[in-house]
């Protein structure tokens, strides 16, 4: 019996050694058709005929874990050139192949989720990211952060502050250890449930609900205590009700604490303070921020106030100090010229041409001569061959 067992041995070690043998062919045979089916994919994109290499790809037979890593590449490079289309279904092939591990079926359906946010699918985006938070694994492509902040994009879009205000939460929560390091984040995201609360609060003030008003008020101070669209709100809310010297008010302090809302809330300014005929000291607060801050709005919003309800000795002496010197905007020199022209008694015509012909000296230095037509950059002298795109001949004066 042991003899016979000596003699099938070596035969057994053929039969298997033959057997092996013809599936080490086999596979290399299936290797090489589906390397030939790739370059041909491949091909069909170097010649620009992304629907022929589509077609291709989407046949691909088997995905293994470096096919599926090309594939995404590839969906998400359609995506990013505009052709969503294209891009929604090479994600959606690839999500629907049985041989996908997890994490690879998590990134596939997060770049899904972009492609229906770039095709204005929001519903759709919204689904797959909700799916997606709910089925999250630990992946260190695709982190619950990522899916939160993908959905707080949307709720924006879609002006579901309340939502917004959950998305951010779990961001902040999923993004904790990182937010720990880094202060920039955690203010960011405090600002960001400020400003929603702050819509919210928009909202219920439009529709008199002031009880409203006030708890989203105080969920804001709750939450960023510092956000000048608070003191904007406030002044809104005081503004509202027609108290106007406490808007005014609650409009300087914000104001003081950033010169760029001027612009927004200069005409509820205005009327607060003809409402309480206070024009005159509307114009001392506005002066002196501008001495502290050298803001051209607050400039410009100085002289249209001198310009309609009268002047003083204060802003005809900034006006004479800062056009020679300042280099102000072209807006700012025009209001100035009008403030000039219209208050002739204070400030003769010889020399406030003079200011403004200064003036418009100091505006002109370092202001390019040319630019090109081609790509928009702007240059001091004449070249012949644009220094931005490398083009000849398409430089004009700017």
């Amino acid at each position: 019996m042991v003899e016979i067992l000596l003699l099938l041995l070596p035969l057994a070690f053929f039969a298997g050694w033959r057997a092996s043998r013809k599936k080490l062919i086999r596979n290399q045979k299936k290797q090489q058709q589906l390397s030939g089916h790739f370059v041909k994919g491949v091909n069909f994109l170097l010649s620009e005929e992304p629907d022929k290499a589509l077609e291709v790809f989407l046949n691909y037979p088997d995905i293994d874990e470096y096919t599926a890593e090309t594939f995404q590449l590839l969906g998400d490079s359609f995506r990013n050139r505009g052709e969503v289309e294209r891009a929604l279904r090479v994600h959606q092939n690839l999500i629907a192949r049985t041989n996908l591990n997890s994490k690879q079926k998590q990134k596939a359906m997060f770049s899904l989720g972009e492609d229906f946010y770039a095709a204005g699918m929001l519903d759709r985006a919204e689904g797959v990211f909700q799916e997606l938070l709910k089925n999250n694994q630990s992946n260190k492509h695709i982190t619950k952060a990522a899916v939160c902040s993908s959905l707080r994009t949307i709720y924006e879009q879609t002006q579901e502050w309340q939502k917004a205000i959950d998305a951010t939460d779990c961001y902040k929560k999923s993004n904790k250890k990182k937010e720990g390091s880094s202060t920039a984040t955690a203010l960011n995201s405090k600002s960001l449930i400020a400003h929603y609360y702050c819509e919210l609060a928009d909202g219920a003030l439009q529709q008199g609900k002031l009880n409203d008003v006030d708890v989203l008020i105080e969920k804001v101070k709750g939450v960023y205590k510092q956000s000048t669209r608070l003191m904007t709100l406030q002044g809104d809310i005081e503004f509202h009700q027609k108290r106007f010297k406490l808007a005014l008010n609650k409009y300087l302090i914000a104001i003081k604490s950033d010169s760029r809302l001027l612009s927004m809330l200069f005409e509820n300014l205005e009327e607060s303070a003809l409402a309480i005929n206070d024009i005159e000291s509307l114009q001392t607060q506005l002066l002196s921020l501008y001495k502290k801050k050298k803001d051209k709005t607050v400039y410009e919003k100085l002289l249209i106030l001198a310009k309609k309800y009268g002047s003083s000795k204060a802003i005809d002496e900034l006006v004479e100090k800062e056009l020679p010197k300042e280099k102000l905007n072209i807006e700012s020199i025009f209001n100035t010229s009008e403030y000039i022209k219209s208050h002739s008694e204070n400030i003769d015509a010889e020399k406030g041409l003079e200011l403004v012909t200064q003036s418009l000296s100091n505006y002109l230095q370092g202001v390019p001569a040319f630019r090109c037509e081609h790509c928009g950059y702007k240059m001091h002298d004449y070249l012949w061959r644009c220094p931005a795109c490398q083009e000849w001949d398409t430089i004009d004066h700017a």
